[in-house]
């Protein structure tokens, strides 16, 4: 074991240096407190290596996204931008037109606006043990584009039915053809969608 004092090399058991008598296990001791101090301050410089190491690899991951989206947009691929002014534009839905009630036939004509409408028919039947019915007959171009109807036979209880008939067509006037049979009473609404 070489002294720190004096640089005498002593045998490894050795206590004191053979040399200048320095107690040679303090000298051992501090080497020890030394190189522990040593390895912590390794332990310290790792983990600021590691958070390093780590920052510069989240940056690299950072720059080659931004270049490889840009790259969509290189010279090989032009864009083109064109802007027009400001334009408010609503959205299409429901708009009532016009509502009808009664008890026995009818005939109606009415005018779309859109490339849609329907027709929503409700009816209450009499109490007499027939068969009652409501028929309705949408009409375009003297054509019968669409038919919907309700029916009670003798059995069925006296509750009001509904049902909705949806046309597909070009703006213009149709007609609603209404037939029935012993109703309290009856209704149609048409409803545009534009």
């Amino acid at each position: 074991m070489q002294c720190q004092n004096c640089g005498y090399d002593n045998d490894e058991d050795a206590l004191f240096c053979e040399k200048c008598g320095s107690n040679l296990k303090q000298q051992s001791f501090g080497r020890f407190n030394q190189t522990k101090s040593e390895k912590e301050g390794m332990r310290t410089s790792t983990k600021v290596l590691i958070v390093v190491c780590i920052v510069l690899v989240v940056a690299l991951g950072i720059t080659a996204g931004a270049l490889f989206l840009n790259k969509g947009t290189s010279n090989n691929n032009p864009v083109s931008v064109n802007q027009s002014s400001e334009q408010v534009t609503a959205t299409a839905d429901w708009h009532q037109l016009t509502s009808f009630s009664g008890s026995g036939d009818d005939f109606r004509t009415f005018q779309t606006k859109g490339q849609r409408f329907k027709v929503v028919m409700s009816a209450t039947p009499q109490l007499n043990y027939n068969t009652n019915f409501m028929n309705v007959d949408i009409s375009g171009n003297g054509q019968i584009l669409a038919s919907g109807n309700l029916n009670w036979n003798s059995t069925d209880a006296l509750t009001t039915k509904e049902k909705t008939i949806e046309v597909t067509g070009s703006p213009g006037t149709y007609t609603s053809h209404v037939t029935t049979k012993d109703l309290q009473s009856w209704t149609v609404t048409i409803y545009d969608y534009y």
